[in-house]
């Protein structure tokens, strides 16, 4: 485990701001470490040493935390060559390791906890480290800019991003491969999702994919809202139920939504198989719209789920510019229908089709036609995700 070793030896650096000895001496043990060294041996001796640290140690509380973390660390990546190994637990440790590092400020250690959680549970869980992987990605950047605004580069940080980047693409690549793989008759397919095949009556645009399908499950991340004690994150009559917002936080997160709360109904997100499995999301930047009828059925979307769809600015949302952006995609289009002196806004659910120098809204059901748009009436907003209710 070269690279990971590297990583952890650069975790358990960042982790040692007071020079505590025993954190020193793993990052030397770490740095010399190879398969069947016996320094494996001491290496373990040393983590349950500093794992016994008492956690509540009022008189250097931080260091007896980087401490414990950091034995934690090296024995999840030490445990990963034993049948003892359990993804879903170590998951959740790596879940609590990240926030407890966000609560004390360790921006950095946070960054390469994350990395090294992404490249390990890759396999178990793709999504999960995909959305890892961006998450240390974006700290890192951050961490640079902040270093390059004090004229103080850190190479070691370019190293990490171009890791995080990597890692990201090699991510994208293997879902991409196993959904291919998964899909009768993929290999024939010029793209890398599967297709259906369209109605007799609705002829292929050129730019524009075919019919895509099923659906497939998301996870939303609620971005950048502050939680206060005691209180859930609401957008409307829209509750999101996850256990993090019952905990009592005062720090700025990105929060995982599992399950949605509407009307007293669940739901759960799901988008289609050519979009990304991760959605984040700011509250104020939502539309949530109830679906009625089955224009849309060959998609997936039916009667009485939910649309999530990011709310963009008027002018932006008339823009043809923009809507270039959106053509094959999903969208919620807002159409204002005048009636005389009268002004009403309709909600429609399609996908956005050029033909011909003209814009339409093309259902995904051949007993519906086609609807022209018109940039002076109409607005755009990208569709992000389909919430479905969950059956009782």
């Amino acid at each position: 485990m070269p690279t990971d070793r590297h990583l952890l030896s650069r975790l358990i650096r960042a982790l040692n701001e007071d020079d505590h000895p025993g954190l020193r001496r793993l990052s030397d043990l770490l740095d010399v470490l190879d398969e069947g060294s016996p320094d494996r041996a001491e290496l373990r001796r040393l983590c349950r040493l500093l794992l016994s640290l008492p956690a509540d140690d009022t008189i250097r509380p931080g260091e007896s935390f980087r401490c414990r973390l950091g034995a934690q660390m090296v024995q999840m990546a030490l445990d990963r060559e034993e049948p003892w190994f359990s993804p879903p637990a170590v998951q959740r440790q790596l879940a609590d390791a990240c926030r407890a590092l966000r609560l004390h400020g360790l921006a950095l250690p946070e960054a390469l906890t994350a990395l090294l959680g992404a490249r390990w549970l890759r396999s178990h869980d793709p999504a999960w480290a995909l959305e890892m992987a961006r998450r240390a990605e974006r700290i890192l950047y951050d961490l640079i800019r902040v270093a390059t605004l004090q004229g103080r580069p850190h190479p070691e940080l370019q190293d990490a991003i171009g890791q995080a980047q990597q890692l990201i693409h090699e991510i994208l690549e293997d879902s991409l491969r196993v959904s291919s793989e998964e899909t009768p008759g993929a290999q024939k397919a010029p793209e890398p999702a599967p297709e259906l095949t369209p109605p007799a009556s609705l002829s292929r645009e050129e730019g524009t994919p075919a019919l895509i399908g099923p659906l497939r499950p998301a996870r939303l991340f609620l971005v950048s809202f502050t939680l206060l004690p005691d209180t859930h994150p609401r957008a409307g009559d829209l509750q999101f139920l996850d256990p993090q917002t019952t905990e009592r936080r005062l720090d700025e997160a990105d929060v995982l939504i599992e399950t949605l709360e509407v009307g007293g109904r669940i739901y759960q997100p799901y988008v289609e198989k050519d979009m990304d499995p991760i959605v984040r999301i700011r509250p104020d930047q939502m539309l949530v719209l109830r679906v009625e009828g089955d224009s849309m059925r060959d998609a997936g979307i039916e009667s009485g789920d939910l649309i999530l769809a990011q709310r963009v600015p008027g002018m932006e949302a008339r823009n043809p510019s923009f809507w270039v952006s959106l053509v094959g995609r999903l969208v919620l289009a807002v159409l204002m229908e005048r009636y005389q002196a009268e002004t009403h806004q309709a909600f429609l659910i399609k996908r956005l089709i050029r033909r011909n120098h003209q814009w339409w809204l093309r259902p995904e059901n051949p007993d519906f036609e086609e609807i022209p748009l018109d940039p002076d009436l109409h607005e755009l907003h990208p569709v992000l995700a389909i919430l479905k209710p969950v059956l009782s």
